[in-house]
């Protein structure tokens, strides 16, 4: 095996010379498989395409797998801003979601009522304040509200644009895989012809809730398995238009003696929309629901007892709250459902999935493509594990407040729960047949006919629901905290932990404080008409306001920019600090403070790069006026972007003698406050040598360079092991 010297502090193979070296580090390339039905697979079919090397052409190829073409059931239907901003690189997918999305007016709010024509008892409005979707202070994409099923196509599209249709295949369903060290050898099976075998380097579960893969692997799901049963209908009424256009909303939860149901609108002008219906097994079953009870069903929650109904699918499902054990077993990953399950209470199980892949497919690549060891890979798990299992519990708690409405009107949940265990136990299976569907029945009829604002109860009823929509104790639909501020600071993360300053300096510099920055408040409309606020945020009282920070592991703050010339002028059109992140390539990101060691940063960026880890060096200016502009005498010049709205300084929390430096997915890897200069005669005394050395190596190759000093010297130390933290590199011995 060959050999590695850290000469000078930098790493390389004394046979080889790229950084790292593909003979010591990864054996010949073969593509990685995805078996998956939906949200989480197509992100990686896509991502596959999307991080490249700059060396090389190659990019991640991909064998996609998926059971079918189409979603048979709607599914999720909300896209959080982050989601957004993977989105956003994605030739223009971001622009095409947000444009097939319905106006925000007939979805911003949730209405809670006894039918979608009938008493109102509170409506949440989720962007109070707000004329559009779009956070502009917090990210420069807006969250959307678009199906599923319609969101798919628009990927598959990129993933075929982008090169990868020869190995996106649906109707083909992974049968069996072994894996070794060296790989694994996928048994495949397709609707028509023969089954075949995939030799891959990796294998991505992406293959749902139930997912095989997982299940061969023995990885347990942990958490409560069934919280709650219940019968999706996906069904068309285009006449329901016209009843609740003065009324819209995107979601509707009907409370009332005549139907339990919450409606999902996926669309209310083209009628389109989910039931979802409580149902109690093993008492109950699909067979209990009909395309005719399910008509009726539409019809009482509607109010409208003659309403035209189209059903199309009829599905039963569980709403459960689990993370799996593991997240990889050797070679094979795991992503989206197939991770994580959540209620629906919040829409994270679409947006965490889309997550997974964004943060799988940059380290693939990197490993694929020679860039990082695989030992990056391990990273995958301490990162996603611990947002899956806050988005779990954020989910349940969000449902707990979604329940407080029907548990004030007398329909709590946990009470129908309780008479399905007792009806469906052993000792009532001794009854005659149908006892326990009789009981079952009469029992809840009972619960339903005292619910509701009627009786000795309404009065107390009405103060209560009063109370939890002024307090906004109900569901909300904006997560900004959660879903911009996850940060991957767990033990095994793929970051560098944040210095104040580079080693050898003789100060440090405290960093600045963050600004808070939170989401619009909601509105809420109780049951008297009185326009109430309500504070997103009253889940166990927690704080939920979302501070953008450059934190090693935060997602990189959004700032607008404009781009400079050499010459100070202003150059393009406003992009977000987000745009920086290469899509089309596999680079880091290097944020530079104007001030005096600009030409070190920038030196440090072209050292590393030379020896094979492409960086992109930028700083960021508070004034075009004056600037100083440095380039390089190869002709390239320190890219040199205008912070609009001069917000940058405060949120990079660093001095003028610092830098950040960003993951391809765009969290920050490291942080360096301050890179003082450094004035310890004992430190000087150990890089002296080495700086020479290097001066003179440089001299042979390049000219007109910054001079390698002791300065310098610290700074490509720094950068260099802030680097090798991430790309999984354990051999780097820095200067101490």
């Amino acid at each position: 095996m060959a050999m590695w010297s850290t000469a000078f502090g930098i790493l390389r193979c004394r046979e080889h010379t790229t950084f790292p070296c593909s003979h010591c580090w990864s054996r010949a390339y073969r593509p990685y498989i995805v078996h998956s039905p939906g949200q989480a697979g197509t992100p990686l079919a896509c991502g596959g395409q999307v991080f490249r090397t700059a060396q090389s052409p190659i990019g991640c190829d991909t064998h996609f797998c998926s059971i079918s073409m189409s979603l048979q059931h709607l599914q999720a239907h909300f896209i959080n801003n982050r989601s957004m901003e993977i989105f956003r690189p994605l030739d223009g997918l971001a622009a095409e979601v947000a444009a097939h999305s319905p106006p925000l007016a007939e979805w911003r709010k949730f209405v809670y009522c006894e039918s979608l024509t009938g008493r109102v008892f509170g409506e949440v409005d989720h962007f109070q304040g707000q004329t559009g979707p779009r956070m502009h202070d917090l990210s420069p994409e807006p969250v959307v509200h678009l199906s599923q099923h319609k969101l798919l196509p628009m990927m598959l599209h990129r993933a075929h644009s982008r090169g990868g249709q020869d190995g996106i295949r649906f109707g083909h369903q992974l049968q069996h895989f072994q894996q070794s060290p060296d790989g694994v050898i996928c048994s495949v099976s397709p609707s028509q012809g023969s089954p075949y075998q995939v030799q891959a380097d990796y294998l991505i579960a992406a293959d749902g809730a139930s997912s095989r893969v997982r299940k061969q692997l023995g990885i347990d799901m942990v958490g409560e398995a069934a919280m709650q049963h219940l019968v999706n209908i996906h069904f068309f009424s285009k006449d329901l238009w016209h009843h609740v256009k003065d009324r819209p909303a995107m979601l509707y939860f009907v409370f009332s003696s005549q139907a339990i149901v919450v409606l999902v609108a996926h669309n209310l002008q083209e009628g389109e929309m989910v039931a979802q219906v409580p149902y109690f097994p093993p008492v109950q079953s699909l067979a209990d629901f009909p395309a005719s009870k399910c008509r009726d069903i539409l019809r009482k929650a509607a109010g409208l007892p003659n309403l035209e109904v189209d059903v199309r699918t009829v599905k039963t499902w569980n709403m459960s709250a689990q993370v799996a054990q593991r997240f990889q077993e050797g070679r094979v990953f795991l992503a989206g459902d197939a991770a994580h399950r959540f209620p629906p209470a919040g829409a994270f199980g679409m947006n965490t999935g889309i997550q997974d892949a964004h943060n799988l497919a940059w380290k693939l690549a990197a490993v694929l493509n020679n860039t990082a060891s695989p030992k990056l890979l391990d990273s995958y798990q301490a990162e996603r594990k611990p947002v899956a299992q806050a988005n779990t519990d954020l989910s349940v708690a969000n449902w707990h407040e979604a329940v407080k409405v029907p548990k004030v009107l007398g329909l709590d949940p946990r009470a129908a729960n309780l008479l399905n265990a007792v009806v469906g136990s052993g000792p009532m299976s001794l009854l005659p047949k149908g006892f326990g569907r009789a009981a079952l029945d009469f029992g809840l009829a009972a619960g339903l006919s005292v619910s509701g604002l009627y009786g000795p109860l309404k009065q107390w009823r009405q103060h209560q629901l009063s109370s939890i929509f002024a307090s906004g104790q109900t569901l909300r639909l904006q997560f900004p905290k959660e879903d911009l501020g996850f940060v991957y600071n767990t033990p095994g993360a793929a970051i560098c932990p944040e210095t104040d300053t580079v080693p050898g300096a003789s100060h440090r510099v405290a960093a600045q404080p963050q600004p808070d920055s939170a989401g619009a408040d909601a509105t809420a409309v109780n049951t008297k008409g009185r326009v109430q606020k309500a504070t997103r945020g009253s889940v166990g009282g927690s704080d939920r306001r979302y501070r953008p920070s450059c934190f090693p592991g935060s997602r990189l703050p959004h700032c607008t920019l404009r781009q400079l010339n050499t010459d100070g002028s202003l150059s393009g059109a406003e992009i977000s600090t987000l745009d920086l992140v290469s899509a089309d390539i596999w680079r880091l990101l290097l944020l530079i403070r104007p001030g005096p060691l600009v030409d070190a940063w920038l030196e440090a960026a072209c050292t590393l790069a030379e020896l094979g880890c492409p960086i992109r060096a930028v700083s960021i200016v508070a004034s075009h006026h004056g600037a100083a502009i440095p380039s390089r005498t190869n002709g390239q010049a320190l890219e040199t972007f205008l912070d609009v709205d001069k917000s940058w300084f405060d949120l990079s929390g660093v001095s003028e003698k610092g830098a950040v430096l960003v993951r391809p997915d765009g969290h920050v890897l490291w942080r360096c406050v301050d890179a003082a200069d450094v004035d310890s005669e004992q430190y000087q005394e150990k890089v002296a040598a080495r700086v020479h050395v290097l001066n003179a190596a440089r001299e042979a190759t390049r000219s007109s360079l910054v001079p390698i000093t002791p300065d310098v010297q610290c700074i490509i130390t720094s950068l260099r092991s802030a680097v090798q933290t991430c790309v999984g590199k354990s051999t780097y011995q820095s200067i101490s």
